[in-house]
């Protein structure tokens, strides 16, 4: 009798053990990919009367003729191309795209942007300032670089 408990007792351990070494698709569905970026401000670039104009279109860091034209907005353009090829170097490897837009322009920098795709093109917009300066000596740019999926 002793034995037969014994076995039983075994065979349960065996087939608990067992069950628990299976491979259930049904939670990997469930989990995130962990490889998919969010969407997300990655810095704020600030310019000292960079001049450019407020735009929300990203313009894509890889791509040479989106850059040539965004930077033809500043009025110092070198500047403007070396802050942003800067943060780029600072930013290192990302898993998704990199992009820059004009959020601000004025004595407030903005803390944080909001990004919305809108068919092909991606949209970036400055959050609220909640204590914005009534006057600055110098006017500043800011300029939005986001990691984009």
């Amino acid at each position: 009798m002793r034995r037969f408990i014994c076995a039983l007792v075994w065979t349960g351990l065996l087939t608990g053990l067992l069950a628990g070494c299976g491979d259930d698709d049904g939670d990997q569905a469930r989990e995130p990919d962990a490889a998919a970026p969010e969407p997300g401000l990655v810095q704020t670039i600030v310019l000292t009367s960079a001049g450019g104009k407020v735009d929300p279109t990203a313009y894509l860091v890889d791509d040479r003729d989106q850059m040539r034209a965004y930077v033809r907005t500043f009025t110092d353009r070198d500047r403007a191309a070396a802050a942003i090829q800067q943060a780029v170097d600072e930013a290192g490897e990302r898993a998704g795209r990199l992009a820059v837009a004009t959020v601000a322009i004025g004595c407030d920098v903005p803390e944080d942007v909001t990004i919305t795709e809108d068919g092909d093109s991606v949209l970036v917009t400055a959050g609220k300032i909640a204590n914005p300066q009534q006057e600055c000596f110098v006017p500043t740019t800011s300029i939005a670089l986001v990691q984009i999926p």
